[in-house]
């Protein structure tokens, strides 16, 4: 066995640079399952195994020695993997997507060890490339970006040295005898090669049709949350998305978010009347529907007759947080959802219920966003809605007693606001503990009678209740408080350590629904403004959320919000024109014209000049080179299918179908080009003029032979 290739088989042909190519693929492979186990879709014990071997494969053919396994090695390794499939789903991984990546694994070790032929080595290249494509498919961080990134650099110099060892074929030992050989090509066809990938790539990924699911889910680690958004609320249990520092909603307002706007990010997001069996349950009513009108849909969240004029308006980002209900500001007073905020036009609408809460009629996948008007307090609720359920008192004698024990010289019949106020301020003066632990089935009376311990839900279950065996009709609500002012712009980030349960009473037909916190100051999330040294947390978080939004979530609805966007910048250009006329209209030719330059403006920003390496130019060639260019040029024109990037081998083949008179000074041309471009023989003196002639003498033999 020699460096360029290894001893073949009786009655194989020996395979180029096969030990190259070995070790070319052996990177690839190397890198290409690495983000497997971040995204928690490959166990690191197979991922480590998988490494180990391969690293072992690659020190061997480092090393000279090529392993070439057999075909019955093969199929009886095939045949062993079969029961290892049947308990890999039964008893081992139990999913589908953890199982295709073992066996996938498994065919990319077995197939480098049994390299024969050249289409082997083409498939094994393939393989290399699906483990990529798992990779990058089910990953959810945008530092998947750093390592495709990676991929790209190392893939891209894999790639060229194939083309060299594909052109070299012929010619092995040019690659040891001249290191010019080896050589890549410079910084300027990089940078050509990139920014043209870039230029058709993103006008592919805005605007080829997306499947209904944006990305193909994994099962990423911290990806499975509990919000405690459910729609029935155990409050004696507390969601995990409490203790999550994950960014759930990115919050950008008209007006600077300070540190004395908390009011404005107290946002509601699910509000509960029915209390069953020590749980709160979601409304037995679906609630109103609200249609579209024109491109969006748009939610009153006020009662009737107060209409919100002039409201300020914020912008909400949110990532799926496993509910149908929508968070908005408590001052709200409207939300509007554009025809992106939807999956298809035909679940273009939204349900709003006698508790105020807004539900979409699917549970969104991939974030969102949608628009709320506030205002500078909360627009009177003067609606009962559910105040009958809402009145249902859980008939605890504990309750009852610390109730009227609390609120000895108020009437809450008379003056339920007052009650409220009261129950509020004793609760506050408890102490707020985050225990997650269950206290059994008497949670709160144990909580109101003994432990005066607990979490926010805890509180407001309590007063909620408390203020029922009274007879004050209350809900239990639960959204988001507070935030992070972020560290550029008019921006809030809002994580999961914002989640928060407050209480809602009615106060009368006058003052309707009023909204109460019995949560201990201490326990309420704030508005605040991070140190310093946490900022760089918010921009990587900033940047994960719009990787998230942008890249991961990029839908049929985000196309359909771009293309209309597209559409009124249009608009505006040609109103534009329009009034520089001072005219009703452009004319058609005019109008024609101003069409056309937009075109070719988009054409050229999109695609960008070809590289060199696409055309036949030969500016700048050798005259080897050059007459080698003109001959494929020619040989083009007769019929043959040949491109730039053919190899000599191909052009002699179709020099040599053209007959002996065609092939001899095609064959001179080719040789003089090899010893030019691989052996870096300078030209003698008089070549570019003996070139031209056997060009001449090959057009001649051609257009000859089209003649007969």
């Amino acid at each position: 066995m020699n460096a360029r290739g290894s001893v073949p088989a009786k009655g194989e042909e020996p395979i180029p640079f096969l030990r190259e190519r070995l070790l070319a693929l052996g990177s690839l492979a190397l890198l290409a399952p690495v983000p497997l186990f971040f995204s928690n879709a490959l166990e690191l014990a197979v991922l480590l195994v998988y490494l180990g071997v391969l690293a072992f494969f690659v020190l061997r053919v480092r090393g000279g020695r090529i392993p070439r396994l057999g075909n019955r090695a093969l199929n009886l390794a095939g045949l062993l993997y079969l029961p290892v499939i049947v308990v890999d789903v039964r008893f081992g991984s139990q999913t589908l997507l953890k199982t295709m990546l073992h066996l996938l694994l498994f065919t990319t070790l077995f197939k480098l060890a049994a390299i024969r032929k050249e289409r082997d080595l083409s498939l094994a290249l393939v393989l290399s490339g699906m483990l990529f494509v798992a990779s990058v498919s089910t990953s959810f961080h945008y530092a998947i970006l750093l390592y495709v990134l990676l991929v790209a650099t190392v893939g891209w110099a894999v790639l060229v040295k194939w083309a060299l060892w594909r052109d070299l074929a012929a010619a092995p030992e040019e690659w040891s005898r001249d290191r010019a050989a080896r050589e890549l090509p410079g910084r300027g066809p990089l940078f050509t090669s990139v920014l043209s990938t870039v230029l058709i790539s993103v006008p592919l990924f805005l605007f080829l049709p997306r499947l209904k699911t944006p990305y193909v889910k994994g099962a990423e680690a911290g990806r499975e949350i509990t919000t405690g958004f459910s729609e029935n609320v155990d409050p004696d249990l507390f969601g995990a998305l409490k203790l999550n520092e994950r960014v759930f909603l990115r919050i950008t307002s008209e007006e600077p978010l300070g540190e004395g706007a908390a009011a404005v990010l107290r946002l509601r997001t699910l509000a509960l009347s029915r209390w069953e069996g020590g749980v709160w349950k979601k409304p037995l009513e679906r609630g109103v529907t609200v249609a579209p009108a024109g491109n969006a849909v748009l939610i009153p969240l006020a009662s009737r007759g107060h209409a919100a004029a002039g409201s300020t308006a914020m912008t909400i980002d949110l990532t799926p947080i496993q509910t149908r209900s929508l968070p908005y500001p408590l001052l709200g007073s409207a939300l509007r959802l554009s025809e992106g905020s939807f999956r298809n036009p035909s679940l273009a609408y939204v349900e709003r219920d006698a508790a105020r809460n807004v539900r979409l009629p699917f549970e969104p996948d991939r974030t969102i966003q949608y628009t709320a008007l506030y205002g500078t307090r909360p627009l009177p609720d003067l609606e009962p809605g559910d105040a009958v359920e809402a009145g249902r008192a859980a008939g605890s004698s504990t309750l009852r007693a610390y109730a009227l024990e609390t609120l000895r010289g108020i009437d809450p019949a008379a003056d339920p606001e007052a009650a409220a106020r009261a129950i509020e301020a004793a609760l506050q003066g408890w102490t707020y503990e985050l225990d997650l632990r269950p206290h059994g089935p008497n949670a709160v009376e144990d909580f109101v009678a003994n432990r005066r311990k607990g979490h926010c839900q805890t509180f407001a279950t309590a007063m909620a209740l408390l203020l029922r065996e009274v007879g004050v009709p209350t809900r239990f609500v639960t959204g988001f408080l507070g935030g992070e002012i972020g560290a550029f712009g008019r921006y809030v980030l809002v994580r999961g350590q914002n989640v928060h349960a407050w209480v809602e009473a009615w106060c009368g037909p006058s003052k309707g629904w009023v909204t109460f916190d019995p949560t201990p100051v201490s326990g309420q999330p704030r508005l605040e403004r991070v140190p310093v040294s946490q900022r760089l947390r918010q921009v990587t978080d900033g940047l994960g959320f719009f990787y998230d939004r942008f890249i991961l979530s990029f839908g049929q609805g985000d196309q359909v919000e771009l293309l209309r966007r597209i559409r009124e910048a249009a608009g505006g250009a040609l109103d534009v024109l329009r009034r520089a006329r001072g005219a009703k209209g452009l004319p058609r030719r005019e109008a024609a014209g101003v069409a056309a330059a937009v075109l070719l403006l988009v054409a050229l920003v999109f695609f960008g000049r070809r590289p060199r390496g696409a055309r036949w130019g030969t500016r700048g060639l050798a005259p080897a080179s050059a007459a080698y260019r003109r001959l494929q040029k020619a040989l083009r024109r007769a019929g043959a299918p040949l491109t730039p990037a053919s190899v000599p081998g191909e052009t002699l083949a179709a020099a040599a179908a053209l007959g002996p008179r065609a092939a001899r000074p095609a064959e001179a041309i080719v040789s003089a080009y090899v010893r030019e471009s691989f052996g870096g023989l300078a030209a003698a003196d008089g070549e570019e003029v003996r070139l031209q002639e056997l060009l001449d003498e090959f057009r001649g033999a051609a257009k000859r032979l089209r003649a007969q």
